[in-house]
């Protein structure tokens, strides 16, 4: 099965700071919610991951994300 939905997650320090250091996977969007929440920072904004959703064969950036 192909995934859905994605979480870009980002090194937060170091020479590489801001550069993506992996993606996760996900098959639903409760999981990926799940996932985010467990590595949202609120005082790393620019640092944290970004949620992505696969439409068309083309991944979209997923905008609405809230740590709550």
């Amino acid at each position: 099965m192909e995934h859905r939905y994605k979480l870009r997650i980002y090194f937060k320090s170091g020479a590489q700071k801001g550069n993506l250091k992996r993606e996760e996977f996900f098959d639903s969007l409760d999981a990926m919610n799940k996932r985010y929440r467990e590595l949202f920072k609120p005082r790393e904004y620019a640092l944290n991951p970004t949620a992505w959703e696969k439409v068309n064969e083309e991944w979209l950036r997923m905008f609405n994300m809230s740590a709550a």
